[in-house]
């Protein structure tokens, strides 16, 4: 599960960044092509219900048109938008919908006053877009609010590490599987603005799908497909402005180099499950594998068995492994350590993201591995699986 707590720059808040182009009428000597867009609705048991469509703009919603349905429900909205732009379609108590329209599109809406979550779009392809993808990121929010429910439900358990270990795992493969969805929808629909949604959704307040600290290939991805089609939108410029200054950090940070080959591995103190304190520096003389993980990580679960193929493979060498733990529930930890059957070192201050270890070594996601010689200098990062089996074993078997 990735870091979020020290992200690269803080996140516009989404409904600034979907915005449309800049407002103001054309000049004479430059006009623009301006063709009618009709939205024809049908607001089941909407008699008489008022319909606002505003426009999403930079820095506020942009209203468009007010109308009220008939006896019938039915209602017609008719303006003439310059250029795609996102929409917000308000209708019952706090029904709305998002829409993604083009000018000269005739988008068929059909709904129901008193549930958002069930309509129907025709006629406009962005729209129809937004609606899949906010389809699939309510069922994953209902699921992940599910897993807090049972938490709570359970908290007072005398099974509750152990519950608790299950829903975390089941919370890292709902995200990880929303991730990868979101991932292809950008792919799939890169010629789309819609696809600004998917690499902006949250799974909840402060906990992006995407980060741009480690998920920083995605945002360059959509920030150079819509510049390429569309940078007249305010939002796309926005996102172009938020990657340059995040490319600039990026390389400033690999400048200045957090964890170089050949430096020496910072040195540190922390607990043991016994309470005892334990230094990296206590290893010195062995070739180390510092490794962060989580019990609540299905990923890091999954290298805890090729962990434990290195130490079967290389313990009688001089190989040591030590397993920083970014838990904060001691019990969710010792389980996870004996039941992976983790028989090495291990440590952890459980303060989760916030022990300190994670700025000095600069980890962003986890399982994060760190291979140390036997005068304390490191040789690599990031290996994981047979790359990290192979190094280990061009190291301790030459």
């Amino acid at each position: 599960m990735h870091r979020y707590s020290d992200i690269i720059m803080l996140y516009f808040l989404l409904l600034l960044l979907m915005g449309c182009g800049q407002k103001g009428s054309p000049n004479t000597e430059d006009k623009k092509a301006v063709y009618s867009t009709v939205i024809s609705g049908l607001l089941h048991e909407g008699n008489g219900e008022t319909i606002l469509l505003e426009e999403m703009g930079a820095r506020e919603f942009i209203p468009v048109d007010t109308v009220s349905c008939d006896e019938s429900g039915h209602f017609h909205i008719t303006f003439s938008p310059e250029q795609i732009a996102f929409y917000v379609l308000r209708f019952g108590p706090s029904g709305y919908i998002n829409l993604l329209i083009e000018p000269g599109e005739s988008v068929q809406f059909t709904g129901q006053s008193d549930n958002m979550n069930t309509y129907t779009i025709k006629g406009s392809p962005g729209s129809s877009l937004l609606q899949t993808l906010a389809k699939e990121h309510k069922q994953t929010l209902e699921a992940l609010g599910e897993i807090s429910r049972k938490n709570r439900e359970n908290v007072s358990s005398p099974d509750y590490p152990a519950i608790k270990q299950r829903l975390d795992q089941q919370f890292d493969s709902i995200t990880s599987s929303f991730h990868a969805y979101s991932l292809q929808y950008i792919h799939k629909n890169a010629s789309s603005p819609a696809i600004l949604i998917a690499l902006y959704n949250l799974y909840g307040q402060g906990f992006p799908v995407f980060s741009p600290d480690t998920d920083f290939a995605v945002y360059n991805f959509v920030d150079s497909v819509l510049m390429a089609g569309h940078n007249k939108l305010e939002a796309v410029q926005l996102l172009h402005a938020q990657v340059t200054e995040a490319e600039q950090l990026r390389k400033s940070k690999s400048q200045a180099g957090l964890l170089k080959k050949g430096q020496i591995a910072p040195d540190f103190v922390s607990s043991r499950p016994d309470g005892s304190q334990m230094a990296l520096s206590d290893l010195k003389g062995d070739y180390v594998l510092l490794a962060f993980w989580a019990s609540w990580s299905k990923l890091c679960r999954e290298e805890n068995k090729v962990l434990a193929r290195a130490m079967e493979r290389f313990g009688e060498h001089s190989f040591k492994i030590l397993q920083v733990s970014l838990d904060d529930d001691k019990e969710a930890w010792t389980l996870a350590i004996d039941t992976d059957h983790l028989d090495w070192d291990h440590v952890s201050d459980l303060k989760r993201w916030e022990t300190p270890l994670v700025n000095i070594y600069g980890v962003e996601k986890i399982p994060f591995n760190v291979v140390i010689d036997p005068s304390g200098k490191i040789i690599e990062t990031d290996l994981y699986g047979d790359q990290l089996l192979n190094k280990l074993d061009q190291l301790l078997n030459n």
